[in-house]
């Protein structure tokens, strides 16, 4: 498993009363049954202009090629580069259950 955490800097002049609802929008339509694509938190923060996802992908070519899509050349043409960091992931946790990848898992 990998993370990929990616944050675009939205004009000064952004209504973010309309960013939960532009995401909500782009989860259902855009991101639902995305290969590979494990789970994706929306995030923004006004206060720094930040506009993103902190996403959890099964294996890391997943994400080279989302990052080569149409919904990153279209958020790059819009929103300009965006900053993105790329991790692997030792052990997730979600609602009390760990998950370990089996490249990491130990005996």
């Amino acid at each position: 498993m990998f993370t990929l955490t990616m944050r675009f800097t939205l004009p000064e002049d952004t209504d973010w009363s309309t960013i939960p609802a532009l995401m909500e929008d782009r989860a259902r339509n855009l991101y639902v049954n995305m290969p590979g694509l494990i789970s994706k938190a929306f995030v923004y923060d006004p206060d720094t202009r930040e506009y993103g996802g902190n996403y959890l992908w099964e294996r890391r070519d997943q994400i080279d090629a989302f990052l080569k899509s149409d919904i990153v050349a279209g958020a790059r043409q819009k929103f300009g580069e965006p900053t993105y960091r790329v991790h692997r992931v030792a052990a997730y946790l979600d609602r009390g259950k760990v998950y370990v990848p089996a490249a990491t898992a130990t005996a």
